[in-house]
């Protein structure tokens, strides 16, 4: 018998479950999620071409500097989702979002109006870890959209950031011949502004949080303090968060799915800010590109990010509906397109590698880079709706936990780069990273076999 205590939505089609919002208005908030997404990417690399620039005004001439301004937003990006997640689940996805904006927002005026380079480093990080978006905008969707078309939201809303990739360079490039590299940053600052306005129209999404304040109004109406949410714990707001908090690190420590996702996606991701970050200076020093048209050598990036995300929205959930056969969508049916992305990243390392080394036309490297984005795109957003399916009341703390290695990743195998290449030229250097990721091509395979078996397996769920 069902206690009348607790409360829940008022059956399976209550307009307050954001299930069964209308299309339209789930669509305009994907919009609006994604443009923020877009502010991000523009922010994370708009500063790549603008770097011998701002060197120049602080007197700085260590090519390592070069690296750490892009990189270091995914140093302020490890530590964001471990405060950001955790507060999320207390107090809902909302206000969280609106609160970053703005700090971001602040952060970026402060890079802005740096007047050395620690100071401008210290601000793109304190923004990095401001950005909610790639936290929590997977799990937004997890609350929106059911199993089989949440695949094609999550791809959707990965097109508009990819617009950061190919437009943030450009517009860094000629920006900063025009005006300034403290332009870049107050582009950023007006736009995201512009955006954030967007937010402010928002409803939230997570369901503990709708239900705990439905309880809290009914308890209101009625005088019924017996009245508990579904989803009530008896812990202490500081228990809940503290649990919460944990939860990420739990998940990779007990939960070998996405420990192993959580590396693959890491790696990947790596390798593309290892490629962004030194993209500039290969084609400045092979190609004897300035710096205002250097941005467009981005471009082919953007176009195989493009490609894959429109792959995915075609193949995600139509793939997945077949594999079920009109029974339930398991998250192993969203794995054969993460096998077809592993076959297709190397090829981009070997094409774009060799013939940068070999100062064959430059159009060749660049689409050896839109091979090497279009493989990361059919890797990553697979893998992103495999762990949505699989985890999706804790979808949050679990993109969190693949977020953080992802953002360690991108902060230290930049690094690497132009010590590999300097060692074993960028034929050799980027084959490395092209077997390398051969070897990472076993792994959705041995998931869409073996995967289902190990996350439900009683170890996993005790430590959820």
């Amino acid at each position: 018998m069902t206690d009348p205590n607790i409360i829940d939505f008022d059956g399976p089609d209550d307009p307050a479950n954001p299930i069964n919002w209308t299309p339209r208005y789930k669509w305009s908030m994907v919009v609006i999620l994604s443009l923020m997404n877009l502010m991000v990417n523009l922010g994370t690399i708009i500063v790549a071409p603008a770097a011998p620039q701002i060197l120049a005004d602080f007197h700085e001439n260590s090519g390592l500097y070069s690296t750490i301004l892009v990189s270091i937003w995914e140093l302020g990006e490890i530590l964001g989702p471990l405060i950001i997640a955790p507060l999320a689940e207390l107090y809902g996805k909302l206000i969280i979002y609106n609160v970053a904006n703005v700090l971001f927002i602040i952060f970026s005026i402060g890079g802005a109006t740096s007047t050395n380079i620690d100071m401008l480093i210290a601000f793109r990080c304190l923004s990095g870890l401001m950005v909610a978006s790639t936290t929590l905008n997977d799990g937004t969707i997890g609350d929106m959209f059911p199993p089989e078309q949440r695949g094609g939201a999550i791809s959707l809303i990965s097109l508009c950031p990819l617009l950061g990739i190919v437009v943030g360079p450009i517009i860094g490039g000629y920006l900063t011949a025009a005006a300034g590299w403290r332009w870049t940053f107050w582009i950023i600052t007006i736009a995201t502004g512009v955006v954030q306005i967007g937010f402010l129209f928002l409803r939230e999404t997570y369901a503990v949080t709708i239900l705990q304040k439905k309880t809290n109004r009914l308890r209101k109406e009625t005088g019924n303090m017996a009245l508990r949410s579904k989803y009530a714990s008896d812990l202490s707001k500081s228990q809940v968060f503290r649990t919460a908090a944990l939860r990420p690190v739990k998940m990779l420590l007990f939960s070998p799915i996405i420990l192993i996702m959580s590396l693959y996606s890491a790696v990947i991701y790596g390798w593309l800010y290892l490629v962004m970050t030194t993209l500039t200076e290969v084609f400045e020093s092979q190609f004897n590109v300035s710096q205002g048209p250097v941005g467009l050598t981005f471009i082919g990036i953007g176009i195989g990010m493009f490609i894959g995300a429109i792959s995915c929205n075609l193949l995600l959930d139509k793939w997945a509906i077949r594999a079920a056969a009109g029974g339930e969508i398991k998250p192993e049916y969203r794995l054969p397109v993460m096998v077809l992305g592993g076959m297709i990243l190397p090829i981009g390392f070997f094409i774009y590698g060799w013939t940068a080394e070999k100062h064959i036309q430059y159009v060749v490297p660049i689409m050896g880079t839109a091979i090497i984005s279009c493989g990361l795109i059919l890797t990553t957003l697979p893998c992103v709706t495999y762990i949505v399916d699989a985890y999706t009341q804790h979808a949050v703390s679990a993109m969190a936990a693949m977020i953080v290695l992802r953002n360690v990743a991108g902060t230290v195998l930049p690094l690497a780069g132009p010590p590999l290449y300097g060692k074993l030229g960028l034929g050799w250097g980027n084959s490395v990273l092209g077997f390398i990721a051969l070897a990472f091509v076993p792994i959705p395979l041995l998931l869409v076999k073996f995967g289902e078996r190990i996350r439900t397996s009683k170890r996993c769920e005790m430590n959820m």
